[in-house]
């Protein structure tokens, strides 16, 4: 909701598959540069836009997402083009014990 282009749209879905729950939220925001969209897990960045910062926040977000997604061994993963939004997909496994 922070980068929506205009008018927001977010799906989620949570689904089954093997032995892993799987989580995706589409977004059609503003999308991510490809040279940040390893850095956007770590804690405190935030992809630069000139001089300026539109979007108030500390960056911890999804640092914070992928610190509990490793904790339960599981996975995130983003695919995102400048303009058209992304999507991240979380894969947790069922059993890890």
């Amino acid at each position: 909701l922070k980068y929506p282009n205009k008018n927001p749209e977010i799906e989620r879905e949570v689904s089954e598959e093997d032995n892993n729950l799987k989580l995706t939220v589409k977004a059609n925001g503003k999308g991510i540069q490809r040279e940040y969209q390893q850095r956007i897990f770590e804690k405190f960045f935030r992809v630069p836009h000139g001089d300026r910062h539109d979007v108030k926040g500390y960056g911890l977000g999804l640092s914070y997402v992928n610190h509990i997604v490793s904790k339960h061994h599981g996975s995130i993963h983003l695919e995102s083009e400048e303009g058209r939004g992304s999507v991240f997909q979380i894969i947790i496994p069922k059993n890890y014990g």
